[in-house]
């Protein structure tokens, strides 16, 4: 990330915030930019600390930065909750609730500062959890627990919440380190919707394909192909992570380019952009939100690309207008012609 000025910011979205323009336009608009121009997490935190910022940047910094879901910002949460400010506890709440990937609060009453104290006790445990446990897991144990299941050896606060918004939480912050994590869950796991979401989620960790659908006009998906999917990814992990003390994200990867057609590729070089922006393009719809991290990581344009809805009118339309971005971007023409380039089979 790049240092900037004290005034970068100051975000005009703010204004909207909250509300239907904020939800519908303003927040993308902020968000990319904190994802782009704005400093790292640990920076921001740095800034605030400094006692140099307005409430206009304070709230800028609790609505924009949540996209980066990093907990080292809660701190500044947990503070903002508890202000005299109304607006500022608003966009604690809100941004809180965005920073972990949870459902987002309604905010039409406002924050009382009972409701503020009793997530301000909230956060606390979360935030003592978190130093401990990574996001994912901390997501994956909401969803077992609606099943009284338990990831292996937890400890620390669970927050009781449908299946759903759990996956959808780790969706939003899976890496391909997590594979573990969702490997775990999946063999605890005996719910069916979940179990398909977490093979949906390792597919894409994995580059991977679990789920085939049958081809032809009049070709269906159903219970056959469902069980198929869960099929093969236990064989998957029965084969990754039986077979070695922890499984190795980039080995995984490797064996899986392989298997598309691709070989003497580091999936994790610096050097890997032509094979991302491959996968972004070409790969299966599961793929896509973790090429276009990826991407991000080597200096790409930041999206909020999802896996579990990657075939939603929506996302397809996001999905879209970033592979047109790609072909515009300098960077794009710059790059070698590498083995990553060749078509995924």
């Amino acid at each position: 990330m790049i240092a900037i000025g004290v005034s970068s910011l100051i975000s005009p979205e703010v204004a909207y915030f909250p509300g239907s323009y904020f939800e519908a336009v303003a927040k993308s608009t902020l968000q990319r930019r904190a994802m782009t121009v704005w400093p790292g997490p640990s920076q921001l935190v740095r800034r605030w600390q400094d006692g140099l910022l307005s409430n206009r940047e304070k709230m800028a910094v609790l609505v924009g930065g949540s996209a980066s879901h990093d907990p080292v910002l809660l701190p500044l949460y947990r503070e903002a909750v508890m202000s005299e400010n109304p607006r500022l506890r608003m966009a604690a709440a809100y941004g809180y609730r965005d920073l972990l990937g949870d459902g987002l609060p309604n905010l039409s009453a406002g924050v009382s500062p009972d409701d503020a104290r009793r997530l301000a006790a909230e956060m606390d445990a979360v935030a003592a959890t978190l130093r401990e446990r990574p996001l994912v897991e901390f997501w994956l144990q909401a969803a077992l627990s609606a099943e009284d299941r338990s990831m292996p050896g937890w400890s620390g606060v669970v927050l009781r919440r449908p299946p759903g918004i759990c996956f959808r939480a780790v969706d939003q912050v899976v890496s391909f380190d997590d594979f573990e994590y969702l490997a775990a869950a999946f063999r605890i796991s005996a719910a069916p919707g979940s179990r398909f979401a977490l093979m949906r989620l390792m597919e894409a960790a994995t580059l991977s394909r679990f789920y085939l659908l049958p081809q032809g006009q009049r070709a269906g998906s159903g219970t056959k192909e469902t069980n198929e999917a869960i099929t093969a990814a236990s064989e998957f992990i029965d084969l990754w992570v039986d077979t070695r003390c922890r499984p190795d994200p980039s080995a995984i990867l490797k064996a899986s380019l392989v298997t598309l057609g691709v070989r003497g590729v580091d999936p994790f070089a610096v050097d890997s952009y032509w094979l991302w922006l491959q996968v972004l393009r070409r790969g299966e719809p599961p793929w896509r939100a973790m090429a276009a991290r990826r991407l991000y990581e080597l200096g790409g344009r930041w999206s909020s690309l999802s896996i579990l809805q990657a075939e939603s009118p929506g996302d397809l339309e996001a999905w879209e207008e970033l592979v047109s971005w790609y072909r515009l971007w300098p960077s794009h023409s710059s790059k070698p012609d590498r083995a990553g380039d060749r078509p995924l089979h």
